[in-house]
């Protein structure tokens, strides 16, 4: 998917962020059409989304403990797959780790 069109020739391409180029919000930044080759200018506008989900362990229940794909599985550990917190393996859970 590309990022802008030109304004001189419609044409549709990425803008250029080499090496963190044109993140920046406060300044006007320029680049070339790789079709026209004319300079144009842009801004960069930055806006954040989010996405949220309930996390029953952090209102009184449990975690819900997941195994870490980790290599070797001798370092694994247990992550919780609501809220993301992370334990040791008891050795119980880790007879299941090395078994498998």
């Amino acid at each position: 998917m590309e990022d802008v069109n030109c304004p001189y020739c419609g044409f549709e391409q990425e803008i250029d962020h080499d090496d963190g180029f044109g993140y920046d919000e406060c300044g006007k930044w320029e680049q070339e059409c790789v079709s026209c080759e004319k300079v144009f200018i842009y801004t960069t506008y930055i806006s954040f989304s989010y996405e949220v989900s309930k996390a029953d362990c952090l209102n009184g229940e449990k975690h819900s403990y997941e195994k870490t794909n980790t290599f070797p599985a001798a370092l694994s550990r247990m992550k919780c797959v609501d809220c993301g917190h992370e334990r040791k393996a008891t050795e119980k859970e880790m007879e299941s780790v090395l078994v498998a």
